[in-house]
Formats: structure tokens, sequence, C-alpha cells
């Protein structure tokens, strides 16, 4: 994973997270849990609700009674939106905060994902790319009614108004896909608007078949050399088989050398994950 507060604000109120092999062998719905949120509400609010959305999310989920993973990422979703509403509502400073989370499963050859708001899930197959989620913002349904262009979405000024978000409220709509057949090398990127703002859908194309360490690295410059108004976060995972594991594959010492685990972790710069045949 990477992020950066960018080049205008004076806090980082992005907040990301992956699970690791060892801390997925104990989950029952098991599967590579990746999860990217892009907190609001003033200077405290939204640094503190995506960070809550995430833990919870990630906690919820590992200790989920169901091997269903739609079912376990409903949950931790709805209990992630629970938590932060509930944050909200007793501490003055906080009042209003929430945020959008995206979060993705990825087990054998299947994936699944949860998402509120408009940070993104986007799946790279070959020369094609594809927005998993969908935007729960004020414009992009308008867009999708027809009464705005995709181009005039860009830089509308209500562009960055969301109509459902974790926290906000007691109880959140979730959006909820798979099982999605997986192939090899597919490639997947999770990132706040911060990045997919700045960056269009060719361009992830394009940089999402780099080596994933360095796609992450790329991803993040190419925002800050476009002036990043915005905390930008990204995570990029890639579908390999057991036997291509890289340098910047997350293992953990269980699996590999504690070394490499231990340096991965240290840089949060990327996740690969295993294809198991």
């Amino acid at each position: 994973m990477r992020t950066d507060v960018g080049k205008v604000r004076s806090e980082n109120q992005d907040f990301g997270a992956l699970t690791t092999p060892k801390e997925e062998s104990g989950s029952p719905a098991g599967g590579r849990l990746l999860i990217v949120a892009d907190g609001m509400g003033g200077h405290r609010g939204g640094a503190t609700s995506s960070r809550i959305a995430t833990e919870t999310v990630k906690a919820q989920y590992l200790g989920s009674e169901t091997k269903d993973v739609a079912t376990a990422l409903h949950d931790a979703l709805t209990r992630a939106n629970a938590r932060v509403y509930s944050e909200s509502q007793t501490n003055p400073d906080l009042r209003g905060m929430g945020t959008t989370t995206s979060a993705l499963v990825i087990r054998g050859t299947e994936g699944w994902f949860a998402h509120v708001g408009d940070s993104r899930i986007y799946m790279v197959r070959g020369d094609a790319v594809k927005q998993l989620t969908e935007d729960h913002s004020l414009v992009a349904v308008m867009v999708r009614e027809g009464l705005l262009t995709a181009a005039e979405a860009e830089n509308h000024p209500r562009r960055n108004v969301l109509q459902r978000s974790i926290g906000v409220g007691e109880e959140v709509d979730i959006d909820i896909r798979g099982p999605i057949e997986l192939q090899e090398n597919d490639t997947f990127v999770l990132c706040s608007d911060g990045l997919h703002g700045l960056v269009k859908e060719n361009e992830i194309k394009d940089i999402a078949k780099l080596p994933i360490q360095q796609a992450a690295n790329d991803f993040v410059k190419l925002a800050l050399e476009r002036g990043a108004p915005d905390n930008v976060t990204v995570i990029v995972a890639r579908i390999v088989q057991a036997d291509q594991l890289g340098e910047d594959t997350l293992i953990d010492e269980k699996e590999g050398d504690r070394s490499l685990f231990e340096e991965t972790m240290k840089d949060h710069e990327v996740a690969s994950l295993r294809q198991n045949h």
C-alpha cells in the first residue's frame, strides 16, 4: 500500500489495510482482504472515521463465524458504519464525520467486494480495465441518469458530494458483489479519489501492468506531479501462481523468510495474491 498526504492537505485522512496469510489462516471466510477508506468531517473527523472503519472491517471480517465471504463482508461494513456513527454521536468534535470504504477479498480463484462511497476498485485483465465499483456521489448518479456527461462530471462543482458513506447515518446501503471468477495476472487497483480524480482509466491500465511495487509508486508519483490537491492512497495486487511469488509478495514467516515479511510490511507498498491450482 502507498499513501501520501498530497500537496495541499495538512493531514492524511485516507486509511488502508490488508491482511497477512497468518491472520487469514484463523478466519472462517478466509482469503486476502484489502481495504481503502477516505475520511471526511473536519480536522479530526476524517482521519478518525477512515481509521475506525478500516480497522473495524478488518477485525470483523477476520473474526466472522461464517464461511460465506459476501455475508462476512456485509457484516463487516455494517459494523464499521455502526462504530463510526456511534463515535460521531458521543464526541462533539467528531460530529458529522464519515468515510468511504472499499474492500476486496480474494479467495482461491474468486473475488468479492463491498463498497460504500467514491473510492474505487479497478480490475485490469489483459488490455482491458474495468471499474468494479459504482461511485455513490451526486454527479455519478447524474451521469447514470443522463443529466451529465462523464466529461462534465469531472469538473462539476459538486463532484465531491456523496450520497452514501460509512458512519453518517445509523444504517447504510452497502454494495456487495461476487463471486467474480479470476484469472492469472488479473491486477486490482484500490484507490481513493485523490488518485482516480487525477489519473485516467487508460493510464491506470498501463501503470497496472508494471511490477506491482513500481506500479504503486508510479501511481502516487503521477498524482503528485499533477498537483495532488487531496490525499492519495492506492493498493495494487496481482493474481499469481504460488510458484511465481516475487520479492514484492506479501508473505509471513510461516510461508517464507521472516526478513522478507518484515521488510514488505515496513514499506507498506504492495500486496501480491496467490492463486492456488
